[in-house]
């Protein structure tokens, strides 16, 4: 099911049905790299090469720098690399710009991260419910629009799943291999999505506590974080020697807290889609006219600023803008918790993807969180799965949110959902069995 319907959307593909979007942008810079360019994005970048998207897109229109805060033309840490490499790869053995063959490539990989998920799924579901979470994973049409454009997002899913999996077996026998293969795997996650990173802390505390801090496993945890510093060091020193510090995480921090957080009240949202004025929209009536410190809200003119000091003074003011209005901060996160979890698109679609989202995952929205509990009483592995989701779940209403943040948990969602509808039924029938 999972090659047959991969097969249909890679003929969409082809036929141009699916917008690019902003995949344009890391394509771009693909092109850079395998040019000899470096990581950096062309000028021609600022205009939208595609006429039949919305020209409001917040990414496509000059801020003072691509998204407000990238600047053209010279070496970037706006993004991590991961994503953009495995374009100059697909380029490389294709040709240079060729999209169809990158979602080829992530259509294919979709396969092996369903087949993954079951490996996944099955540590804690079994017979119908098995098949169930195998069918879901198969047919969810989040995964599959995002393996069908060019975003980091496909890629994403299938290294997050892998790190699940080797994680809860790294969790069961705690060896050196497990430990070298985890701290690989979740740096290679952490160069395409940085959600990575708070995976790699928890399955160590996870350890440490199921195992109560014994000695045996303390080599292959301390293996596992070398593996995984040698992966991203390569990027801490290109950044060092080409933007002068050295840094980690993107340089995006600023710029996504200002989308999600003081944008709202700003200018900028007033010709924002229906979807995003239709759930934020509220917000912005409700608190505009007592805000405290509203100047902060407001995106900064910039001139002759770095990247890093662009995200840094981003950074500053939205941070004092959400410390000042604690109640705004709230308000939002609420609705980023709805935009997360939600089954469709609020933007005009037609009814078909509506219909798709609610048979998919609209029951996922109802049964995970008791789904959550049920997997803490499963052993450590279970506790291991329900901290990721929450964490991850916690994380994105903290920061950013939507769809294309949740799309790579939909997998552990509809497990822990799964189980949730297990148990539910098993109870109902008992109840009727007996009375």
């Amino acid at each position: 099911m999972a090659l047959l319907v991969r097969l249909a959307v890679f003929g969409l593909a082809a036929s141009g049905f699916f917008i690019i979007g902003e995949g344009q942008v890391q394509a771009n810079i693909a092109e850079n790299i395998l040019s000899g360019r470096g990581f950096m994005l062309s000028r021609a970048m600022f205009h939208d090469p595609d006429p039949r998207r919305d020209a409001r897109l917040i990414f496509f229109r000059e801020t003072g720098g691509f998204y407000g805060a990238l600047l053209p033309e010279q070496p970037t840490t706006f993004f991590v690399p991961g994503y953009a490499l495995f374009e100059a790869f697909i380029f490389m053995i294709t040709s240079p710009g060729n999209i169809l063959a990158v979602v080829g490539a992530q259509l294919a990989l979709g396969v092996l991260t369903v087949l993954l998920g079951l490996r996944l799924a099955s540590r804690f579901l079994s017979g119908r419910w098995y098949i169930a979470a195998g069918i879901f994973m198969a047919l969810d049409p989040f995964e599959l629009y995002y393996q069908a454009i060019p975003v980091t997002q496909a890629l994403f899913s299938l290294l997050f799943i892998a790190g699940l999996l080797l994680s809860v077996r790294f969790l069961e026998k705690p060896d050196i291999s497990r430990g070298v293969w985890a701290g690989l795997l979740w740096g290679v996650a952490f160069l395409v999505r940085p959600a990575a990173l708070p995976m790699i802390l928890w399955l160590a505390v996870a350890i440490l506590l199921s195992w109560k801090f014994s000695r045996r496993v303390i080599p292959a945890l301390l293996l596992m974080f070398v593996c995984f510093g040698v992966v991203l060091t390569p990027w801490v020193l290109r950044n060092k020697k080409t933007m002068g510090h050295y840094q980690l995480l993107p340089l995006q921090g600023g710029v996504q807290m200002w989308e999600f957080n003081g944008r709202i009240f700003t200018d900028a949202f007033l010709d924002e889609q229906p979807g995003a004025t239709l759930l934020y929209g509220p917000v912005r009536d409700t608190w505009l006219s007592r805000l405290n410190s509203a100047e902060f809200a407001e995106f900064p003119e910039f001139t002759t600023e770095s990247e890093f000091e662009r995200d840094s003074i981003l950074y500053s003011r939205q941070s004092r803008f959400i410390r000042s209005n604690p109640g705004v901060f709230l308000h939002l996160s609420a609705c980023r918790f709805a935009e997360f979890f939600k089954p469709f698109p609020l933007n005009q679609f037609s009814p078909v993807h509506t219909l798709a989202g609610l048979v998919s995952f609209f029951w996922v929205g109802i049964f995970f969180f008791s789904g959550v509990l049920i997997l803490l009483r499963r052993g450590w592995s279970g506790v291991f799965m329900s901290g990721v989701i929450v964490g991850y779940v916690l994380m994105h209403l903290l920061t950013a949110s939507g769809t294309p943040h949740r799309v790579a948990l939909d997998i552990p969602l509809m497990i822990a959902s799964l189980t949730a509808v297990k148990y539910s039924v098993s109870r109902f029938t008992a109840g009727k069995t007996h009375p």
